[in-house]
């Protein structure tokens, strides 16, 4: 039985959320020596609760930091194709427990400011805690976001749209549009033709016809909760009051596989 068909079952068996939390524990026994390793190695790191981690990404405490800065630095070079880098005001949408948006201030700088925003009340809780410098807001699963009107130069949301359903992208991108400036830029990562190989055969069907498609039988905005985007349906999208600048589809290599890459500007 493929992965794709046993999740499926999964889902109508009502059973999803909870062979999510064998997973949850299998990979915290299997990590503990390398993560107690990179506590070991770095006291002055800190890290937020396990849970936490793995909800918003893996529970793998170097990747969680280490490659963090890595996708700070991978968010910077994107944004700064068409945006220049200075006295901006940049927002994390959907930041979790901050692995990304903690390691902006130094790795971008030039007097920007940063803004992290989640709808998880225990990340934002925790963020607000342990990272001073960096303004934490919470949102609901639906709009609005606690900001004003034209706040950002840039926004960017890494693997969130893969999260919600059919009338969560729109009411999402509106609102990013909100809080978004004139000529602002927009960065968001998806799920696109890469990850066809885990689909099911009607999934397959449903994506080549361009529609978005939706795992579901969870609550919207969790981890387990997919969406899969065809570029023509995210261009379609994409087209309400933006340029698409760049779109940089994803690649499978062996079983793994990456995201498509949208950078968009308001206009």
């Amino acid at each position: 039985m493929n992965k794709a068909l046993l999740t499926t079952l999964l889902r109508r068996a009502g059973l999803i959320h909870a062979a999510d939390r064998v997973r949850y524990g299998l990979l915290r026994y299997r990590n503990r020596q390398p993560n107690q390793a990179f506590r070991a190695a770095h006291p002055a790191v800190v890290l937020p609760p396990d849970y936490l981690m793995y909800e918003s990404f893996q529970l793998n405490y170097r990747k969680y930091y280490e490659g963090g800065r890595e996708t700070a630095e991978w968010v910077r070079d994107h944004l700064a194709r068409h945006l220049q880098l200075q006295n901006q005001h940049i927002l994390d949408w959907g930041c979790g427990p901050a692995r990304v948006i903690r390691h902006l201030p130094e790795v971008v700088g030039n007097g920007c400011r940063y803004t992290g925003t989640d709808y998880n009340a225990r990340s934002i809780e925790w963020c607000r805690r342990h990272l001073p410098g960096i303004e934490f807001l919470l949102n609901g699963i639906n709009p609005p976001l606690q900001a004003e009107a034209a706040t950002f130069n840039a926004v960017y949301g890494i693997s969130i749209f893969t999260h919600l359903s059919a009338s969560g992208h729109q009411r999402w991108y509106d609102e990013l549009l909100r809080v978004t400036r004139p000529g602002g830029v927009l960065l968001f990562t998806t799920h696109g033709a890469a990850f066809r190989e885990i689909m099911t055969d009607v999934e397959r069907s449903s994506f080549d016809a361009g529609q978005l498609v939706i795992r579901s039988n969870v609550d919207e905005g969790h981890r387990v909760f997919a969406a899969f985007q065809p570029p023509v349906y995210l261009r379609k999208l994409f087209s309400q009051h933006c340029e698409v600048l760049e779109h940089i589809p994803g690649e499978r290599q062996g079983a793994a596989a990456s995201q498509d890459v949208w950078l968009l500007r308001k206009q």
